[in-house]
């Protein structure tokens, strides 16, 4: 059985009603609101889809944004978030399918489980094209949630491993130099960190990004900066300063040293605990 499902045009709507898309996602509901909210994301976890995008404004209403297709089409678009309904209206105000309108509504059905039902009415479509083109977008949201879920499961899963860290230096000797296999994430002190290396020296940086925990392990290190997958974010892993301007940074830096051709890292702690 498919996990998500699609439903015919509606005839009489006064915006022409292409279609529906339904689908249960294995996330809860804040998660769905926080990844609704979350523009930053677009063009790195969406890459064929977007291609850049500049964010206009935003705030707890939603957002605007100009967007740069992975096609090349230019559009400005609106979300607004109405929490009341349990719904984002999503708009093109400015490009191609200028009007065209999504509104998602979510329905918690388990504390992990959202069943989501989004309508696409898009202006200018004959009633014989309506089903094609409602195909096509079910078709690209499929895709878009496939990307979207393992993100905000990932997250998930690590805000409910987060804890606080307090005591004295945690040591783990990772044997020789000449065995390791880079990069490598290993768990220092109940955190996974992970070992690399930058300019011929071993380097050590979290394996979560302290925006919204994103896998940094997964991230690209080029001189000495680690890039997050999940909204580009760029990080100094020798001061944990964030190269892209955002006000978090990485902490804790653990210390890699070599004795005697063998390989220690350290838990430098501060007692700070994982963002949620």
């Amino acid at each position: 059985m498919p996990d998500h499902e699609t439903y015919p045009p509606f005839p009489a709507s006064e915006l022409p009603h292409v279609g529906t898309y339904r689908r249960v996602l294995p996330v809860s509901l804040v998660r769905m609101y926080e990844n609704a909210l979350d523009w930053e994301h677009l063009p790195h976890v969406h890459a064929t889809s977007f291609r850049s995008i500049e964010c206009l404004d935003a705030g707890p209403w939603g957002w605007r944004a100009r967007t740069v297709s992975g096609s090349g089409d230019k559009n400005v678009i609106e979300l607004r978030l109405d929490r009341a309904c349990r719904r984002w209206i999503t708009r093109t105000l400015e490009g191609r399918n200028r009007g065209a309108e999504i509104w998602t509504h979510a329905f918690p059905i388990e504390p992990a489980r959202v069943d989501i039902v989004v309508d696409f009415f898009v202006p200018g479509v004959a009633a014989g094209d309506r089903e094609k083109v409602g195909r096509a977008y079910a078709s690209l949201y499929s895709r878009l949630y496939d990307e979207d879920v393992a993100m905000m499961v990932e997250r998930q899963q690590q805000l409910d491993r987060r804890m606080v860290r307090t005591g004295a230096e945690a040591v783990l000797d990772l044997g020789d130099r000449t065995d390791l296999s880079l990069p490598l994430k290993v768990e220092l002190d109940g955190r996974p960190v992970v070992v690399n290396e930058s300019g011929g020296k071993l380097v050590a940086y979290p394996a979560l990004c302290p925006h919204q925990l994103g896998p940094l392990n997964a991230g690209t290190l080029e001189e000495g900066v680690v890039t997050c997958p999940w909204h580009g974010y760029a990080f100094d892993v020798r001061t944990g300063e964030c190269r892209t301007g955002q006000t978090c940074r990485l902490t804790d830096l653990p210390e890699v040293t070599e004795v005697s051709g063998r390989v220690r890292l350290s838990a430098r702690r501060s007692g700070a605990g994982i963002p949620g």
